[in-house]
C-alpha cells in the first residue's frame, strides 16, 4: 500500500476530528493514540508527529469545539434583525451544545486543569461575539454601558462558572430567567427580557 500524504493542516485537522470522534465515544481514558492512529489507518508515530501527547490532541480537539461553538452562536446572532437587547435575550434563552464537551470530558471531571483549559478557551472564543454585542447594544440604545470589554469579561466569567446550573434544568427553568436579568442589570439596561 502506497503512502498518502496530506497538507500538514489537514493531517493535523484529521487527527483532531478522529480524536474527537474516539474520546466522545469510547471517552478519553479508553481511548489510546494507538486507537487514533489505526481509525486512521496510519502509523502511531504519525499521530506523534503533530501531538506530544494524547493530553495535547485533547486541548486541540477542545480549541476546535469552542471554535465550532463560537460560529453558532454567531450565525444564531447574525439571522436575527433585532436590537442587540432582543439578541442577547435570544442568546441567553438558546441552549448552548455542551452536550459533545460533557460527554467528551466526563471522565476527567476530576482534573481540574483540563476543566479549567475548557472553562478558558470556552470564554476566550466566547468574548469577541459577546463584546461586539454589548458594543451594538451601547449604539442602539439598548442599554449604557460604559465599560464593554470588563463587563464582557465579568459575565463570560460568571458564566463559566454557572453554565452547567444554568443549562442543566429546562428551557424555562426560573435560574435561566434570574441570570439573564441579572446581566440585563449589569448591561444598564433598563428592560427586561421578555
Amino acid at each position: 500500500m502506497s503512502r498518502v500524504t496530506k497538507p500538514v493542516e489537514e493531517r493535523r485537522q484529521e487527527i483532531i476530528d478522529t480524536a474527537q470522534r474516539l474520546f466522545k465515544a469510547n471517552g478519553f481514558d479508553k481511548t489510546q493514540v494507538a486507537d487514533i492512529s489505526k481509525a486512521m489507518n496510519t502509523a502511531q508515530g504519525l499521530v506523534y508527529h503533530y501531538f506530544k501527547s494524547k493530553t495535547d490532541i485533547l486541548y486541540a480537539v477542545i480549541d476546535a469545539m469552542a471554535a465550532e461553538q463560537s460560529l453558532k452562536t454567531s450565525k444564531i446572532l447574525s439571522q436575527s434583525d433585532g436590537s442587540a437587547l432582543e439578541k442577547m435575550t435570544l442568546l441567553f434563552n438558546t441552549r448552548p451544545d455542551f452536550e459533545d464537551l460533557d460527554t467528551l470530558v466526563s471522565s476527567l471531571k476530576s482534573d481540574r486543569a483540563v476543566l479549567e483549559y475548557c472553562s478558558n478557551k470556552m470564554t476566550a472564543s466566547a468574548m469577541p461575539v459577546l463584546l461586539s454585542l454589548i458594543e451594538s447594544g451601547n449604539e442602539d440604545g439598548s442599554w449604557t454601558c460604559e465599560y464593554p470589554r470588563e463587563t464582557a469579561v465579568f459575565i463570560l466569567q460568571g458564566l463559566s462558572g454557572l453554565v452547567e446550573l444554568i443549562y442543566s434544568s429546562t428551557k424555562d427553568d426560573s435560574r435561566v430567567k434570574t441570570f439573564t436579568n441579572f446581566i440585563f442589570r449589569i448591561l444598564d439596561s433598563g428592560a427586561s427580557p421578555k
